[in-house]
């Protein structure tokens, strides 16, 4: 499976009604996938599961970024 290219910060601000995959959380943060499932693991940031799925809402990008979660920011 290829991994996913990082999103950008507007990319982030249009689908924060749409959770991110732990690859595109590791994609976005440049960490690995094995350590973001562990971080998630840990509970060290806000996840949502979907049956077997763990997804991170787009806010915990933007705030593990130092982003206003605001969307009219520029």
């Amino acid at each position: 499976m290829s991994q996913p290219k990082p999103l950008t910060v507007t990319e982030l601000r249009a689908r924060l009604a749409r959770p991110l995959t732990i690859r595109e959380y590791a994609a976005t943060l440049g960490i690995s996938k094995d350590t973001a499932y562990e971080a998630a693991r840990r509970g060290e940031f806000r996840t949502l599961r979907k049956g077997r799925r763990v997804l991170v809402p787009a806010t915990v990008v933007l705030e593990e970024l130092g982003l206003d979660v605001a969307v009219n920011e520029p």
